[in-house]
């Protein structure tokens, strides 16, 4: 393509200042005084309101300060969790920057695309999201997808602007930001950016869409709903049954309000949404960029990883080691300028090589086409440069082959290179010694042979043929028959040194890996034998078998299947498809822009990051390093951060649970009210709080990846975590009622007690849900300092609680004996030891909930 001197980098900066950065205006996410205010709208709030009024309305001073202390404690808790989450997704919206190649000062080079300016020169090729609104100085074939903008799902053929000075002269030349290039390549001048653009001008409308809740956290809003309604109707009874004790009506309803408060578990949701975000972050850390927050919930849960082989089980370091002409094979360290001369089939292959290719190399950026990068490389070893394009028939998925026509001083013709099943039957004859003849059947049977033999070296194989022209022609199938052919090269592609291990830690954790690759099965076979991803045995299926198979019978051999060679990208599609109808949940990944639809179908979209734009914005993750071991890091990270809200929420509601028994408990046996309302809800912000985001920031199980994929369809807690809370919540309150009753009729000491009790109950639980299995981690406390640092905050405060003269009065509290806290230590230390046994005599299949969710 013509290259174009471009702005100049004092042009740029200026033009930068002028109109701005490249980018849509967003919406500003979580002012700070907004993010404030929705603390107060929440059910928690509104009935700490309400209660805290109600104490002020019946002159209770003490009980109602108390009250608003506890309502603005736990709106900062809150705010600063969202404020946190909020400075997270920040995060990751600023490490998905899109880049653009672009032509400065008569260089190419690559920049992120928020610096286009107004008047730069971009390069465009097929698979790119246009970034900027322009119009084409130069077009190759070139079509773009408009759906985005005009709602037509055709492309739209577009032409280089011919002969005008302005791009409104000819509407066909316009392109615009966040189209996508589907076929050719071009050079765009650019005319508007950022707000300026057509999609600009729509983009308040995009940034009032609401993001859906994941189905995690939909399972969190109904199960704090469901146990919400219980939790009313459980304080209903309290409510009542005090009543009938002929208990104060204001006592009771206070107690009703904060029972409310400390019970509900509204937290659930933002501890997901919380873990989500915090997940996000920090597997972006590890390549894995997550761009729609659901992914890591889904991530965690993949039990089939569907892999491209080039560049991710690979190390996309293509380079040529062999060469095939005139029926014989010469390994490239056998090549020199001497045997090139002697073999003209040498010579008109090493003229392809070069002819035949479209590689970018910019600067600062390795090419993203590594195979014509390996040819334009070994072309250039010897000295064989690209000559003059006047046509060019890009490469498609399809045809699998790309054609240029070439003129020189002497001659004009038809170069074309790509795999050669699809190239071979186009030919008609064969360069034999510098001479051209027909092709016979013998020939075909012999370079097939040769083919066999490079690909059972696990060499990718690419052919070239020619064809000599008088008239320039106007279509690829008028451009592509009658070709000669000459050869072929095989590249060889090593593995990446990491694959083997993380392929066989999928296979401990119950996942399925399939590589999909367009190369011949006999080199996806050879590489799969390198990775320990087949044994000899296992099967292989072909593109044009897999065609050949209904959906219903594809389903039926999918789960037998681990390589899927010669495949097209739409096939991937249809395996997604197969995959997910027989209840698996796929992560896939993909780098072209026709594999967008299966990037977008699967559950687990992961674009390469060396992939195109349109893939990357389908996708829902972007694999940043291509590496498969990130893949399965990324695996491990999600079930992690699925394990942490587990326990959480499992942590919550047995803590919840127990507050409301214990004052079930006492009404049943006719005693006092064990504890006040303020000091519930004092225990409610000690205990769920600030223990559970230290409970977040705990490692994972050292099993992790030797036990099967969870079930997404059940339920996060099953009918035996939830008997478990239960038997908790009745051991908690049993031990609290007994320590309160041996202090009767000493009312403030036996409420003290209690009221300790629990909170150090709920301590100890705290340690125990650090694993949801038997773990030597729970009796190793130190292996979290966060969460121990939480648990010291929360012993402290409640020693404030016990022992400060004016928390004394506030929360009714009398100072306690060290050898009463010994004995409410030992009691409490109960809950830990039942936690702990519960692991051992229920062994939870983590895979397999019982309980589904609606």
């Amino acid at each position: 393509m013509t290259s174009y001197v471009g702005l100049s980098q004092a042009e740029a900066q200026e033009k930068l200042k002028q109109y701005g950065r490249n980018e849509m205006s967003e919406k500003k996410h979580g002012q700070v005084m907004s993010l404030l205010l929705s603390q107060f709208s929440n059910i928690l709030s509104i009935l700490l309101i309400i209660a805290a009024a109600a104490a002020f309305i019946l002159g209770d001073m003490i009980e109602g300060t108390g009250m608003v202390v506890i309502l603005l404690l736990n709106a900062g808790l809150g705010f600063f969790q969202e404020y946190q989450a909020e400075k997270a997704v920040d995060a990751l919206r600023k490490l998905a920057n899109p880049t653009a190649i672009v032509q400065r000062e008569g260089k190419e080079e690559r920049i992120p695309a928020s610096l286009l300016v107004p008047g730069d020169v971009v390069m465009l090729s097929s698979g790119d999201l246009i970034p900027a609104d322009g119009y084409l100085v130069e077009a190759i074939s070139f079509e773009a997808n408009e759906s985005s903008l005009t709602g037509e799902s055709l492309p739209a053929a577009k032409h280089a602007q011919g002969g005008a000075t302005r791009e409104e002269h000819d509407p066909t030349a316009k392109v615009f930001q966040g189209t996508a290039v589907v076929q050719g390549r071009g050079l765009m001048r650019v005319t508007a950016t950022g707000m300026r653009t057509e999609f600009g001008k729509i983009a308040h409308a995009l940034q009032t869409e609401e993001q859906p809740l994941t189905p995690l956290q939909r399972h969190m809003e109904i199960l704090a709903k469901h146990i919400g309604i219980a939790a009313i109707l459980l304080i209903l009874l309290v409510f009542i049954l005090g009543l009938f004790q002929h208990k104060g009506v204001f006592d009771m309803l206070l107690l009703a309000l904060s029972l409310a408060v400390a019970t509900i578990p509204v937290a659930l949701p933002t501890i997901v949404t919380l873990g989500l975000s915090f997940g996000s972050l920090a597997l972006s850390k590890n390549n894995v960029l997550i761009k729609r927050i659901h992914a890591v919930e889904s991530i965690g849960a993949t039990t089939v990883i569907c892999t491209d082989k080039t560049g991710t089980l690979t190390q996309n370091a293509m380079v040529v080691q062999s060469m095939a002409v005139d029926g014989h094979h010469l390994p490239l360290q056998d090549l020199s300028s001497r045997t090139i001369i002697q073999k003209s089939a040498c010579d008109y292959l090493l003229r392809i090589a070069a002819a035949c290719n479209t590689v970018t190399i910019c600067k600062g950026h390795s090419p993203a086409q590594t195979t014509e990068y390996a040819l334009h490389t070994f072309a250039a070893s010897f000295h064989y440069a690209s000559e003059r394009h006047i046509q060019e028939f890009p490469f498609d998925a399809e045809r699998k082959r790309m054609s240029v026509v070439i003129e020189t001083k002497k001659k004009r013709y038809l170069a074309v290179q790509g795999a050669l099943d699809h190239l071979l039957p186009l030919c008609t004859h064969i360069l034999d010694h510098g001479k051209r003849r027909r092709i016979t059947p013998q020939d075909i049977a012999k370079t097939l042979d040769q083919q066999e033999t490079f690909a059972n070296h696990a060499l990718r194989i690419i052919a070239f043929a020619f064809r000599d022209l008088t008239t320039v022609p106007k279509t690829q199938n008028e451009a592509e028959q009658s070709l000669t052919f000459i050869g072929m090269v095989g590249l060889h592609d090593p593995p990446r040194e990491d694959v083997a291990a993380a392929i066989e830690e999928c296979r401990h954790a119950g996942i399925k890996v399939m590589m999909i690759t367009g190369d011949h099965p006999s080199t996806a076979k050879a590489i799969a034998q390198q990775i320990g991803l087949c044994a000899e045995k296992e099967e292989i299926i072909t593109g044009k078998e897999l065609d050949l198979l209904s959906d219903t019978a594809l389903q039926h051999r999918i789960d037998h299947l681990k390589i899927v060679a010669r495949s097209y990208p739409l096939q991937k599609l249809r395996i997604v498809h197969a995959l997910q109808k027989r209840g698996h949940i796929v992560t896939m990944t993909g780098d072209g822009i026709n594999d967008a639809p299966a990037i977008k179908r699967a559950d687990t979209g992961l674009a390469m990051g060396s992939g195109t734009e349109v893939t990357k914005m389908e996708a829902k993750a972007i694999l940043l390093d291509d590496r498969f071991s990130s893949i399965v890091h990324a695996v491990k990270e999600g079930r992690s951060i699925y394990d942490k809200m587990i326990m959480s929420a499992k942590y919550l509601l047995a803590c919840n649970s127990g507050e409301i028994f214990t004052i079930l408990l006492s009404l049943m046996l006719l005693l006092p009210l064990p504890l006040l309302p303020l000091q519930i809800l004092m225990i409610n912000l000690l205990t769920d709080a600030i223990p559970a985001l230290g409970l977040s920031m705990e490692k994972h199980e050292d099993n992790i990846m030797r036990r099967h994929p969870r079930s997404p369809r059940l339920g996060p807690l099953s009918l035996l975590d939830f008997l478990m809370i239960l038997i908790f919540g009745w051991i908690m309150s049993i031990g609290t009622i007994v320590m309160f009753s041996l202090q009767l009729p000493d009312l403030d000491k036996a409420r003290t007690i209690a009221f300790t009790t629990l909170v150090f109950f709920q301590l100890f639980a705290v340690m125990s849900s650090r694993s949801l299995e038997p773990s030597p981690r729970t009796w190793q406390p130190f292996t979290n300092p966060w969460l121990v640092g939480a648990v010291a905050l929360s012993v402290g405060l409640q020693l404030l609680a016990v022992y400060h003269p004016f928390m004394q009065e506030l929360f009714h509290t009398v100072a306690l004996s060290w050898y009463e806290m010994l004995l409410i230590t030992l009691v409490a230390a109960a809950g830990f030891v039942t936690m702990e046994a519960s692991k051992y005599l229920f062994k939870r299949s983590l895979g397999q909930p019982l309980l589904s969710a609606r």
